[in-house]
């Protein structure tokens, strides 16, 4: 319960991160496959929440952007997702984000704005690379999505509330392969029927949050989120 509300405190308050905090604490006490499918269905559910409230600030163009480029990357993982080096490309990618990590809390609130000219190229490297892992490890690949989008220097609530967009979209269709694998057996559908009342606590918590933080010190939260997920990464 107490994980459950604080992950999706800050999933509230930064657009990402639920399952990042949630899956290492939830897999001492159930299988790490239903920690998987009810943290992700969860995350869902509070996805469609925020956006059915803030719909209308999604960055609609940016979210296009990045929804197909991360339908390439999906593809890709697909085919090669029995071909990859698991554990290499795990550490690969948490070397990576404890780096922009470590860029991003140097710089939060104050980093420069990237040229127009490179955006479309990073917009196409973190989104394939997103649907890729995304499609190879299950979940916990927000923080790649936020190296884009946290260039643009969006306001907080438009960042929310698309990353909220683009994580929808990659747990749709997570779901769609979980339940052909039967992950959603009984029990699953009770932890998270027993889950959403935590979920709304967590994200009142979380709203309460964002409202207090200044820009630096949002950036901040988004970089050690990051450099969490980075660690965790390595010594998964």
């Amino acid at each position: 319960m107490v994980v459950l509300t604080c992950a999706f405190a800050v999933r509230s308050a930064a657009g990402f991160g639920a399952v990042l905090i949630a899956m290492p604490m939830l897999a001492f006490v159930m299988p790490v496959s239903t920690a998987v499918s009810i943290t992700t269905a969860l995350t869902a559910i509070t996805s469609i929440h925020h956006l059915s409230r803030d719909w209308h600030r999604v960055a609609w163009r940016q979210f296009t952007i990045m929804a197909f480029y991360s339908a390439i990357g999906i593809a890709l993982g697909l085919y090669v997702i029995n071909l990859l080096d698991e554990r290499g490309l795990r550490r690969s990618l948490g070397v990576f984000l404890i780096f922009y990590a470590l860029y991003a809390l140097a710089t939060a609130g104050a980093s420069p704005v990237l040229p127009a000219r490179w955006r479309r190229a990073l917009a196409a490297g973190t989104g394939i690379i997103g649907g890729l892992l995304g499609t190879i490890f299950g979940a916990g690949v927000g923080p790649i999505y936020v190296v884009y989008f946290n260039t643009l220097h969006m306001e907080r609530e438009i960042f929310r509330v698309t990353m909220s967009a683009v994580i929808l979209l990659g747990g749709a269709a997570r779901i769609a392969g979980y339940a052909r694998m039967g992950l959603y057996e009984r029990s699953s559908v009770i932890l998270i029927a027993i889950g959403l009342p935590l979920v709304v606590i967590g994200s009142r918590l979380g709203d309460r949050m964002i409202r207090r933080l200044d820009p630096r010190m949002f950036g901040r939260l988004v970089g050690g989120l990051i450099l969490l997920s980075g660690v965790a990464l390595l010594l998964k």
